[in-house]
């Protein structure tokens, strides 16, 4: 009689291990996203909108405090989240991320778990690493937008929808229904772990037929979650009813379709934009994620160390040279093919064989579907967020489905050297030439609309330096927000939407009053129908606000300053 050994130590000590590094990853996340946070500030356009809730009583909703038409621009959850921490740290600029700051760390967690459940833990620390030391994820978690947070209960559902349609706890699947929905809180986009889930199931049943006897369970389970999804939502499509329905919200999105015509050019803005935003910390990160790849170190030897620097030195030398974007691309269409292949070969009656062919049929239809959708769009940077991280997943199990293959590993060490030369090559040249000049985007200052905003404070100050005076602020909410925070109570800031200062039965105002434009006005067809006269210009300003907002304009303009200016209305 033979007796098998208990493996439950060697299982505890894998556990303890992972929990560690995923700690450490932690740990540097958050110091990565805290750096100089002198510079943070709320700079872009969404931004002011979602950080502007204290200073904007809603005049539909009594007691309700919102900026004006905000229920375009993004539902309500990050705003109220904002407020919340403005209320309970102050209204600094570094109150305003953290709701994004908190939703970027927490990534970090639960796309490991995620990915250590779907592809096994050697994945998921490359893919933690990667994420970790991402130049895009770090910007855009020091933001106050909606995409980071979005991004977080968007992995957060696909991982507990994956887990609930494998094993059928109705928990399980009540939670998958519940964070779709509050993904759905934060951006109009929250239907996409259910789109994702769907499409999942079919490309499985049809990449594998064995799986085919599953469909029907998976497509109730599905059901169920939809239904949890739609009550959790409800509340929020009943409210917009206030403001004519999503009929408005999906006009307003439409704006920004460049559609199938727009879709190459849309497509190589978007990789040139990505690549702007990427520095030496995703280079470095996929050094060091392809180093972990090959498992801990057994000696410190030449003939130990060299064949492990072969992949990590060429795949960060390329990344130098082009971009990581770049690299997205053949290692997720070689790791998509090799993991098909790999669970085509597994039975589909039990449940880790179905749970690693679901995985691999959702992540097939995230990463395509975001390939194929997103250059639809007008070639905003923080869209590109959805196809990134499923992209970092695909790298992960291209790196080490590479580290791990026989012709890798057997490969002579004079091979091995002169791969890795070339990498290091690339290093050398792409490091000095482009990467270090270009220092790390995410850390650049963002603070050219906060000191915007002091210069108008002291040119109002200067005209009036006593009693109550009035600025509107019109088209530029990122400027109302700094004015709100940094300006005197004897300033009364508000939100205009047009030149019209009072209605036709109202008293003529005592205070001056004041209007402040910018390029969202001064650069539109509505501005130049508008009949100007009442107003005189007081001064004139030009800024150059941070990369992340000039990425927004259009290429031939992104040098350009912005202009803004200074009015004052004549009743």
């Amino acid at each position: 009689m033979t007796t098998t050994p208990d493996p439950g130590p060697l299982h505890d000590e894998s556990r303890r291990t992972w929990w560690v590094f995923l700690a450490l990853a932690v740990v540097v996340a958050t110091a990565l996203r805290l750096a100089y946070p002198s510079g943070i500030a709320v700079e872009h356009f969404d931004e002011g909108v979602y950080a502007s809730n204290l200073w904007c009583p809603d005049t539909l909703v009594p007691g309700n405090y919102s900026y004006p038409d905000r229920h375009l621009y993004a539902p309500p959850l990050l705003p109220a989240s904002i407020e919340t921490s403005q209320l309970l740290l102050g209204t600094s600029g570094l109150a305003t991320i953290v709701p994004s700051l908190l939703a970027g760390v927490v990534l970090i967690v639960v796309l490991g778990a995620m990915v250590r459940d779907w592809l096994g833990e050697p994945t998921a620390r490359v893919v933690v690493v990667l994420a970790v030391s991402s130049d895009v994820h770090i910007l855009f978690s020091r933001t106050a937008l909606t995409d980071v947070s979005w991004i977080t209960w968007l992995v957060i559902a696909t991982g507990l929808a994956h887990r609930g349609l494998v094993g059928g706890r109705l928990p399980v699947l009540a939670a998958a229904g519940i964070a779709t929905g509050l993904g759905w809180w934060t951006k109009y986009t929250g239907w996409l772990p259910l789109a994702v889930t769907a499409a999942g199931i079919a490309a499985t049943v049809v990449l594998v037929p064995a799986t085919r006897q599953r469909c029907r369970t998976w497509l109730l389970r599905l059901c169920l979650i939809i239904a949890v999804t739609a009550a959790t939502i409800a509340p929020l499509l009943w409210s917009l009813g206030e403001t004519g329905g999503y009929g408005p919200v999906a006009r307003n999105h439409a704006r920004f379709l460049v559609g199938i015509s727009g879709w190459p050019a849309s497509a190589i803005e978007q990789a040139r934009n990505l690549m702007q935003l990427e520095s030496l910390l995703t280079v470095l990160g996929l050094l060091l994620a392809s180093w972990l790849a090959s498992g801990p170190v057994g000696r410190f030897t030449w003939n130990a160390i060299v064949p492990r620097l072969l992949l990590p030195l060429l795949l960060a030398g390329f990344a130098a040279v082009a971009s990581f974007t770049l690299i997205v691309i053949p290692l997720a269409i070689f790791a998509l093919v090799d993991g098909f292949r790999e669970i085509r070969r597994r039975t589909a009656k039990s449940l880790s064989g179905d749970d690693r062919h679901l995985a691999w049929g959702m992540l097939a239809a995230w990463w395509i579907a975001m390939t194929v959708t997103i250059p639809l769009y007008y070639p905003y940077p923080r869209l590109s967020l959805p196809w990134l991280v499923a992209g970092w997943i695909l790298v992960g199990r291209g790196i080490v489905t590479l580290t791990t293959a026989a012709d890798v590993a057997n490969r002579s060490g004079r091979q091995s050297l002169a791969v890795a030369g070339l990498g290091l090559l690339l290093l050398i040249i792409a490091v000095p030439a482009g990467l270090l000049p270009r220092a790390i985007p995410a850390w650049q200052s963002r603070t050219a609309i906060a000191d915007l905003a002091d210069q108008l404070i002291d040119r109002v100050t200067t005209a009036h330096p006593e009693g109550l005076v009035v600025v509107r602020v019109w088209g530029e909410p990122a400027l109302f927000y700094q004015l709100s925070v940094r300006g005197p109570q004897r300033l009364l800031l508000q939100p205009a939407g047009g030149l019209a200062v009072i209605g036709p039965d109202q008293p003529v105002p005592e205070a001056p009053v004041f209007l402040v434009v910018g390029p969202h006005v001064i650069e539109s067809d509505q501005a130049r129908q508008q009949d100007w006269s009442a107003f005189t210009q007081v001064d004139g300003f030009k800024i150059r606000p941070g990369l992340q907002v000039r990425l927004n304009q259009p290429s031939d303009r992104r040098e350009q300053a912005m202009p803004f200016r200074l009015l004052r209305w004549h009743p």
